[in-house]
């Protein structure tokens, strides 16, 4: 069944997918996540293509023009023409990554050891790259040679952790007040034996959970709290896991006429499997031991602890044309364009919530308690899938490359591209969500954006050679939204450093091995917001956060040719 919602573009600073009535905004990243946000949109478009061959990403993957690299399968095509041989190659990848958090309390303080599940770096192996290139016909005529090749580039990484805390906010700031909001503005009601079931909508799962745990109640005159005293701090804490990738399988060919004239396509299909963990758990606290009385509070909530799991998995299909030219034999100048990546996803939705009440007062409600009067509760949703025709499917942005490379004293090659991007173009297609559109909130939003690397090579011995380079990726955002504060946090400008050794082992084995460090920017954002256009005095909002992530990636290439 069609999932049938409210939907507005935006409102004030803060950017959410949908609203839960008119004059209220609510969002932040324990929101939405049961929805492809137009965030998700953006995250799953965004590269700069840094991963490939210890080679290529010793030299930034400035290969437009340089080509001969398994990468040119997925820069421009054009480059595998280039080769004069058969060619095989791996390249594992050993990725580390930490994300500094601004503006935030120390996460572990006051969480027990034994609740630290969760940390802020990642250690992460997988496949950078591996395939094969391999010659189909070499001649003497205007045709050189004609070369066919099946290589897989990672060509996005979504793997991350950030943690962030807030100790001692007013009681007014539990995102059980949240839950209250929407379970107001939007009339959300109970049985008539005062059960809630889950229903046939994911975007009132947490609300269902927060009344079923405890954090909120209802009556005739509507919901309230009535387990969080006047007197209460509330500790907040917050992780947000990502995992996954984006793979590309090209099947790609590539022409050499008379080595000057070099063509290339390649039909691009796509794995995406991506997952994020949302994490949300409070601590009420009560200074000096200022608890409400018994009698004025019969439950007290101790904590509450709100997870979220989100997997999206599916395909893209697009295809790219490129050329190069070699006028002289020291000079290299290519172009590719590829066309927009045609998705078609998954996803599945699922989310549980922990509390622990202790019981002040004499158990008016006959609760199973403990020895020591505290009663815990657990209850876990569905698991909602979008899939099929009722699935996901968007188009991200096209690009342009424009490459050129010079080779001095034939010992030294230096490469520099330039990519533009259209991330303004990028489309939801078709939703299970009916009127859903993100068009317009794109186009005001994201802009072209500018990608540049540069790359050098110097073989120092017959046998090694030296290599270095810089990634550089500039804002996707338009004047004006540089410091919006969005649903969750979207990367907006990337940099890295690279270095890399090669090694010639034999005429036919080769051996290369790179360094990448790298930091990624991303907008601001909050935990949760509910914001009253008419009455903002009512707003309720947790702390601003920002971060960047640091990123070291370490890569071996093993190679043959033939």
């Amino acid at each position: 069944m069609k999932r049938i919602f409210i939907i507005v573009a935006a409102s004030m600073l803060c950017f959410t997918e949908r609203s839960s009535a008119q004059t209220v905004n609510i969002g932040g990243t324990n929101f939405n996540n049961d929805i492809l946000g137009w965030t998700d949109l953006y995250n799953l478009s965004f590269t700069s293509h840094n991963y490939g061959t210890a080679r290529s990403m010793g030299m930034a993957n400035a290969f437009t023009a340089l080509g001969a690299d398994m990468i040119s399968a997925s820069l421009n095509p054009a480059g595998i023409g280039m080769y004069v041989s058969s060619d095989v190659s791996i390249t594992p990848i050993m990725q580390f990554s930490k994300s500094p958090m601004q503006n935030s309390d120390a996460y572990y303080n006051n969480v027990p050891k034994h609740d630290q599940e969760f940390t802020d770096h990642t250690e992460r192996f997988g496949m950078s790259s591996i395939g094969g290139v391999f010659t189909a016909y070499r001649g003497t005529g205007a045709l050189t040679n004609f070369n066919i090749g099946f290589v897989y580039n990672r060509i996005a990484d979504f793997n991350s952790n950030i943690l962030n805390a807030s100790i001692g906010n007013p009681y007014q700031e539990s995102m059980a007040n949240v839950f209250c909001t929407m379970s107001n503005v939007d009339g959300l009601t109970t049985n008539a034996n005062g059960t809630m079931s889950f229903g046939n909508d994911p975007y009132y799962w947490g609300a269902v959970l927060a009344y079923k745990n405890g954090l909120t109640n209802k009556d005739d005159m509507g919901w309230f709290i009535d387990r969080i005293g006047q007197t209460a701090e509330i500790d907040q804490y917050s992780a947000v896991q990502t995992r996954g990738s984006i793979g590309e399988y090209a099947i790609t060919m590539g022409f050499n006429i008379k080595d000057v004239f070099y063509f290339g396509t390649t039909l691009g299909l796509q794995s995406v499997s991506y997952s994020r963990n949302t994490y949300y758990g409070e601590n009420y606290i009560y200074p000096d031991g200022n608890y409400p009385s018994g009698a004025d509070m019969s439950y007290q909530l101790v904590y509450m602890n709100y997870m979220q799991r989100t997997r999206i998995s599916g395909s893209g299909i697009n295809f790219k044309l490129g050329m190069t030219v070699r006028p002289t034999e020291w000079l290299r100048l290519g172009m590719a364009y590829h066309t927009p990546t045609y998705y078609s996803l998954n996803m599945r939705y699922d989310a549980d919530m922990a509390s622990c009440t202790y019981s002040a007062g004499n158990n008016p409600d006959g609760y199973d308690l403990d020895r020591n009067g505290y009663m815990y509760d657990y209850v876990a949703t569905n698991i909602w899938e979008d899939a099929g025709p009722n699935g996901w499917d968007f188009r991200s942005p096209s690009r342009l490359m424009f490459g050129a490379a010079v080779t001095l004293g034939g010992r030294v090659i230096v490469s520099a591209d330039y990519e533009r991007s259209w991330y303004q173009s990028t489309r939801l297609q078709s939703s299970p969500i009916y009127g859903l559109s993100y068009t317009t909130l794109m186009k005001d939003v994201f802009k072209g954006s500018n990608t540049l690397r540069i790359g050098a090579e110097a073989y120092v011995l017959r046998f090694m050679a030296l290599r270095a380079g810089y990634i550089w990726s500039g804002s996707t955002l338009n004047d004006g939204y540089k410091d919006a504060i969005f649903t969750r946090p979207i990367p907006t400008q990337q940099n890295f450093i690279t270095a890399g050794l090669g090694f010639k082992i034999s005429q036919s084995v080769y051996i290369d091995v790179a360094y990448q460090y790298g930091t990624t920017k991303y907008s601001p954002f909050k935990t949760f917001y509910a914001l009253d256009s008419e009455y903002p005095e009512q707003d309720i909002e947790s702390r601003l956060y920002s971060y960047k992530t640091n990123r070291h990636m370490g890569v071996v290439t093993l190679g043959f040719r033939f």
